[in-house]
Protein backbone atom coordinates (compact mmCIF):
# COMPACT_ATOMS: atom_id res chain seq x y z
CA UNK A 1 0.00 0.00 0.00
CA UNK A 2 1.24 3.64 -0.54
CA UNK A 3 2.61 6.47 1.91
CA UNK A 4 0.45 8.68 2.50
CA UNK A 5 1.20 12.46 4.30
CA UNK A 6 -2.06 13.95 6.10
CA UNK A 7 -2.08 17.72 7.19
CA UNK A 8 -4.75 18.98 8.78
CA UNK A 9 -5.21 21.27 12.15
CA UNK A 10 -8.21 19.93 14.02
CA UNK A 11 -7.11 17.19 15.52
CA UNK A 12 -10.47 15.11 15.80
CA UNK A 13 -10.36 15.62 11.84
CA UNK A 14 -7.00 14.53 11.10
CA UNK A 15 -7.26 11.36 13.59
CA UNK A 16 -10.43 10.51 11.32
CA UNK A 17 -9.03 10.50 8.35
CA UNK A 18 -5.55 8.85 9.47
CA UNK A 19 -7.82 6.04 11.21
CA UNK A 20 -9.62 5.48 7.71
CA UNK A 21 -6.26 5.60 5.35
CA UNK A 22 -4.32 3.15 8.42
CA UNK A 23 -7.68 0.44 8.11
CA UNK A 24 -7.20 0.90 3.86
CA UNK A 25 -3.90 -0.33 4.41
CA UNK A 26 -1.96 2.74 3.81
CA UNK A 27 0.74 4.21 6.29
CA UNK A 28 0.46 7.66 7.33
CA UNK A 29 2.75 9.87 8.60
CA UNK A 30 1.02 13.43 10.59
CA UNK A 31 1.52 17.13 10.22
CA UNK A 32 -0.55 20.05 12.13
CA UNK A 33 0.07 22.85 9.78
CA UNK A 34 1.40 23.50 6.71
CA UNK A 35 4.86 24.25 7.81
CA UNK A 36 5.78 20.97 9.35
CA UNK A 37 3.60 19.33 6.56
CA UNK A 38 6.15 20.47 3.86
CA UNK A 39 8.90 19.42 6.28
CA UNK A 40 7.36 15.93 6.33
CA UNK A 41 6.89 16.03 2.54
CA UNK A 42 10.13 16.85 1.86
CA UNK A 43 11.58 13.69 4.11
CA UNK A 44 8.91 11.25 3.73
CA UNK A 45 8.70 11.48 -0.22
CA UNK A 46 5.51 10.22 0.06
CA UNK A 47 2.75 8.71 -2.54
CA UNK A 48 -0.18 11.33 -2.04
CA UNK A 49 -0.76 14.06 0.73
CA UNK A 50 -3.99 15.18 1.76
CA UNK A 51 -3.83 18.87 3.02
CA UNK A 52 -6.57 21.29 4.83
CA UNK A 53 -6.28 24.80 3.17
CA UNK A 54 -6.82 27.10 6.18
CA UNK A 55 -4.29 26.47 8.87
CA UNK A 56 -1.80 28.47 10.57
CA UNK A 57 2.05 29.03 9.55
CA UNK A 58 1.55 27.87 6.13
CA UNK A 59 -2.02 27.54 4.70
CA UNK A 60 -2.31 24.29 1.99
CA UNK A 61 -2.24 27.10 -0.89
CA UNK A 62 1.53 27.31 0.44
CA UNK A 63 2.29 23.81 0.80
CA UNK A 64 1.29 22.80 -2.90
CA UNK A 65 3.07 26.20 -4.53
CA UNK A 66 6.53 25.05 -2.81
CA UNK A 67 5.69 21.79 -3.52
CA UNK A 68 5.26 22.22 -7.55
CA UNK A 69 7.53 25.42 -7.98
CA UNK A 70 10.84 24.06 -6.34
CA UNK A 71 10.72 20.44 -6.01
CA UNK A 72 10.42 18.53 -9.59
CA UNK A 73 11.46 15.27 -7.83
CA UNK A 74 7.78 15.62 -6.41
CA UNK A 75 6.32 16.55 -9.55
CA UNK A 76 4.16 13.42 -9.73
CA UNK A 77 2.85 13.65 -6.37
CA UNK A 78 -1.19 13.98 -5.66
CA UNK A 79 -2.05 16.64 -3.59
CA UNK A 80 -5.81 16.82 -2.29
CA UNK A 81 -7.40 19.58 -0.65
CA UNK A 82 -9.90 19.14 2.04
CA UNK A 83 -11.71 22.55 2.82
CA UNK A 84 -14.63 23.73 4.50
CA UNK A 85 -14.94 26.29 1.91
CA UNK A 86 -17.04 25.28 -0.84
CA UNK A 87 -17.41 28.39 -3.10
CA UNK A 88 -16.50 27.48 -7.31
CA UNK A 89 -13.77 30.23 -6.81
CA UNK A 90 -11.81 28.63 -4.09
CA UNK A 91 -12.08 25.19 -6.04
CA UNK A 92 -10.46 27.09 -9.02
CA UNK A 93 -8.22 28.62 -7.17
CA UNK A 94 -6.91 25.51 -5.51
CA UNK A 95 -7.01 23.81 -8.52
CA UNK A 96 -4.63 26.27 -10.27
CA UNK A 97 -2.12 26.05 -7.62
CA UNK A 98 -1.59 22.71 -8.75
CA UNK A 99 -3.98 20.44 -6.29
CA UNK A 100 -5.17 17.27 -8.22
CA UNK A 101 -8.14 16.91 -6.26
CA UNK A 102 -10.47 19.12 -4.28
CA UNK A 103 -12.98 17.70 -1.19
CA UNK A 104 -15.55 19.84 1.11
CA UNK A 105 -15.63 19.15 4.71
CA UNK A 106 -17.13 17.38 6.52
CA UNK A 107 -15.43 14.73 5.04
CA UNK A 108 -17.52 12.04 2.86
CA UNK A 109 -14.90 9.23 3.72
CA UNK A 110 -15.92 6.55 0.93
CA UNK A 111 -15.50 9.30 -1.35
CA UNK A 112 -12.10 10.29 0.09
CA UNK A 113 -10.97 6.68 -0.18
CA UNK A 114 -11.88 6.59 -3.78
CA UNK A 115 -10.22 9.56 -4.72
CA UNK A 116 -7.35 8.51 -3.04
CA UNK A 117 -7.68 4.66 -4.61
CA UNK A 118 -7.51 6.75 -8.02
CA UNK A 119 -4.93 8.91 -7.41
CA UNK A 120 -2.61 6.26 -6.59
CA UNK A 121 -3.19 4.43 -9.63
CA UNK A 122 -3.27 7.26 -11.65
CA UNK A 123 0.38 7.01 -10.29
CA UNK A 124 1.12 4.03 -10.94
CA UNK A 125 0.26 4.28 -14.49
CA UNK A 126 2.36 7.20 -15.20
CA UNK A 127 5.65 5.51 -13.22
CA UNK A 128 4.55 2.37 -15.43
CA UNK A 129 4.85 4.44 -18.76
CA UNK A 130 7.73 6.32 -17.66
CA UNK A 131 9.65 2.58 -17.10
CA UNK A 132 8.64 1.70 -20.16
CA UNK A 133 9.74 4.33 -22.14
CA UNK A 134 13.53 4.89 -20.36
CA UNK A 135 13.58 0.72 -20.94
CA UNK A 136 13.00 1.12 -24.25
CA UNK A 137 15.66 4.51 -24.59
CA UNK A 138 18.00 2.16 -22.82
CA UNK A 139 17.33 -0.43 -26.15
CA UNK A 140 18.06 1.95 -28.47
CA UNK A 141 21.04 3.19 -27.55
CA UNK A 142 22.87 -0.69 -26.06
CA UNK A 143 21.01 -2.48 -28.51
CA UNK A 144 19.64 -4.74 -26.11
CA UNK A 145 16.89 -6.86 -25.91
CA UNK A 146 13.63 -4.76 -24.70
CA UNK A 147 11.11 -6.50 -22.31
CA UNK A 148 7.81 -4.94 -24.10
CA UNK A 149 5.92 -6.53 -20.50
CA UNK A 150 6.89 -5.06 -17.95
CA UNK A 151 5.96 -7.36 -14.49
CA UNK A 152 2.62 -6.30 -12.56
CA UNK A 153 3.07 -5.71 -8.79
CA UNK A 154 0.45 -8.16 -8.37
CA UNK A 155 1.81 -10.77 -10.24
CA UNK A 156 1.81 -12.12 -14.10
CA UNK A 157 -1.59 -10.90 -15.92
CA UNK A 158 -2.47 -11.55 -19.61
CA UNK A 159 -3.22 -7.87 -19.98
CA UNK A 160 -3.68 -4.69 -18.44
CA UNK A 161 -4.84 -3.71 -14.97
CA UNK A 162 -7.78 -2.66 -15.01
CA UNK A 163 -9.40 0.01 -12.89
CA UNK A 164 -13.19 -1.57 -12.45
CA UNK A 165 -16.01 -0.15 -10.69
CA UNK A 166 -18.85 -2.14 -9.46
CA UNK A 167 -22.49 -0.40 -8.79
CA UNK A 168 -24.87 -2.70 -7.09
CA UNK A 169 -27.72 -2.83 -5.49
CA UNK A 170 -27.27 -4.42 -1.87
CA UNK A 171 -29.70 -6.86 -2.19
CA UNK A 172 -27.51 -8.47 -4.90
CA UNK A 173 -24.50 -10.80 -3.96
CA UNK A 174 -21.37 -10.01 -5.56
CA UNK A 175 -18.92 -11.77 -3.23
CA UNK A 176 -17.72 -14.53 -5.97
CA UNK A 177 -17.51 -11.84 -8.18
CA UNK A 178 -15.80 -9.07 -6.39
CA UNK A 179 -13.34 -12.19 -5.49
CA UNK A 180 -12.91 -12.96 -8.82
CA UNK A 181 -12.05 -9.76 -10.00
CA UNK A 182 -9.46 -9.02 -7.26
CA UNK A 183 -7.70 -12.26 -7.51
CA UNK A 184 -6.93 -11.91 -10.80
CA UNK A 185 -5.01 -8.76 -10.12
CA UNK A 186 -7.62 -5.85 -10.97
CA UNK A 187 -8.08 -2.72 -9.17
CA UNK A 188 -11.80 -2.61 -7.87
CA UNK A 189 -13.60 -0.02 -6.37
CA UNK A 190 -17.75 -0.78 -5.13
CA UNK A 191 -20.52 1.29 -4.78
CA UNK A 192 -23.95 1.35 -4.46
CA UNK A 193 -24.74 4.48 -5.62
CA UNK A 194 -25.23 5.49 -9.03
CA UNK A 195 -25.74 9.10 -8.81
CA UNK A 196 -22.23 9.29 -6.79
CA UNK A 197 -20.64 7.81 -9.86
CA UNK A 198 -21.62 10.07 -12.00
CA UNK A 199 -20.77 12.98 -9.91
CA UNK A 200 -17.06 11.47 -9.74
CA UNK A 201 -16.53 9.51 -12.82
CA UNK A 202 -13.68 11.68 -13.66
CA UNK A 203 -12.15 11.05 -10.56
CA UNK A 204 -12.60 7.22 -10.35
CA UNK A 205 -11.33 6.92 -13.89
CA UNK A 206 -12.62 3.59 -14.56
CA UNK A 207 -11.69 1.57 -17.69
CA UNK A 208 -14.74 -1.05 -17.02
CA UNK A 209 -18.03 -0.59 -15.44
CA UNK A 210 -20.00 -3.35 -13.69
CA UNK A 211 -23.37 -2.46 -12.89
CA UNK A 212 -26.67 -4.21 -11.54
CA UNK A 213 -30.05 -2.93 -12.91
CA UNK A 214 -31.30 -1.74 -10.05
CA UNK A 215 -28.38 0.89 -7.66
CA UNK A 216 -29.20 2.61 -4.29
CA UNK A 217 -30.70 5.44 -5.90
CA UNK A 218 -31.13 5.38 -10.03
CA UNK A 219 -31.89 2.70 -12.36
CA UNK A 220 -28.93 1.09 -14.71
CA UNK A 221 -30.49 2.28 -18.17
CA UNK A 222 -31.10 5.65 -16.71
CA UNK A 223 -27.57 6.27 -15.06
CA UNK A 224 -25.78 4.92 -18.40
CA UNK A 225 -27.86 7.09 -20.37
CA UNK A 226 -27.05 9.83 -18.89
CA UNK A 227 -23.19 9.21 -18.65
CA UNK A 228 -23.51 8.63 -22.96
CA UNK A 229 -24.73 11.79 -23.58
CA UNK A 230 -21.79 13.55 -22.12
CA UNK A 231 -19.94 12.05 -24.81
CA UNK A 232 -16.91 11.61 -23.10
CA UNK A 233 -16.69 8.62 -21.53
CA UNK A 234 -16.47 5.16 -23.74
CA UNK A 235 -15.47 2.01 -21.23
CA UNK A 236 -17.17 -0.70 -21.75
CA UNK A 237 -20.03 -1.32 -19.35
CA UNK A 238 -21.30 -4.97 -18.64
CA UNK A 239 -25.05 -5.19 -17.13
CA UNK A 240 -26.13 -7.49 -14.56
CA UNK A 241 -29.95 -8.52 -14.64
CA UNK A 242 -32.03 -9.93 -11.84
CA UNK A 243 -33.39 -13.45 -12.55
CA UNK A 244 -36.79 -12.33 -12.48
CA UNK A 245 -36.12 -10.18 -16.10
CA UNK A 246 -38.10 -11.03 -18.86
CA UNK A 247 -36.17 -12.10 -21.97
CA UNK A 248 -37.03 -9.77 -24.73
CA UNK A 249 -36.10 -10.28 -28.19
CA UNK A 250 -33.57 -6.72 -28.96
CA UNK A 251 -31.88 -8.15 -25.61
CA UNK A 252 -29.02 -8.62 -27.09
CA UNK A 253 -28.13 -5.14 -28.79
CA UNK A 254 -29.67 -3.46 -25.07
CA UNK A 255 -28.20 0.10 -26.22
CA UNK A 256 -25.31 1.79 -24.23
CA UNK A 257 -24.23 -1.29 -22.51
CA UNK A 258 -21.35 -3.17 -24.05
CA UNK A 259 -22.88 -6.70 -23.15
CA UNK A 260 -25.58 -8.30 -20.55
CA UNK A 261 -25.47 -11.19 -18.25
CA UNK A 262 -28.24 -12.57 -16.11
CA UNK A 263 -27.67 -12.85 -12.06
CA UNK A 264 -26.74 -15.53 -10.78
CA UNK A 265 -23.49 -14.51 -12.99
CA UNK A 266 -21.35 -16.90 -15.06
CA UNK A 267 -17.79 -15.77 -13.03
CA UNK A 268 -15.53 -17.48 -15.17
CA UNK A 269 -17.32 -16.23 -18.30
CA UNK A 270 -17.37 -13.28 -16.97
CA UNK A 271 -13.83 -13.34 -16.01
CA UNK A 272 -13.27 -14.58 -19.63
CA UNK A 273 -14.58 -10.71 -20.99
CA UNK A 274 -12.65 -9.02 -18.54
CA UNK A 275 -9.73 -10.68 -19.66
CA UNK A 276 -10.32 -9.76 -23.28
CA UNK A 277 -11.02 -6.25 -22.77
CA UNK A 278 -8.16 -6.60 -20.39
CA UNK A 279 -5.74 -7.61 -23.60
CA UNK A 280 -7.47 -4.75 -25.90
CA UNK A 281 -6.16 -2.34 -23.11
CA UNK A 282 -2.96 -3.44 -23.27
CA UNK A 283 -2.75 -3.62 -27.05
CA UNK A 284 -3.62 -0.53 -27.52
CA UNK A 285 -1.43 1.13 -24.87
CA UNK A 286 1.49 -0.71 -26.76
CA UNK A 287 0.17 0.62 -30.21
CA UNK A 288 0.73 4.45 -28.87
CA UNK A 289 3.61 3.68 -27.25
CA UNK A 290 5.58 2.35 -30.39
CA UNK A 291 3.90 4.90 -32.54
Amino acid sequence: MAKIVCIEDEPDIREDIVETLVLAGHTVVQAENGQIGLEVILREKPDLVISDITMPVMDGLGVVYKIRTEHEELADMPFVFLSALADRKDQINGRETGADEYLTKPVDFELLQAVVNSRLRQVERMRNQKDRQLLKMYGALTRAPVLEDMPNAQGPMDGARLNIISIASEDVDMTDIHQAIQSSGHALYCLNSGRKFLEHVETLAPDLLLVTFDSADIQAPMMVKMLRESGEHAFPIILLLPPSAADFPAMEKLPNFTLHMRIPVDVKALMQHIGGISRHLRDCADLLATG
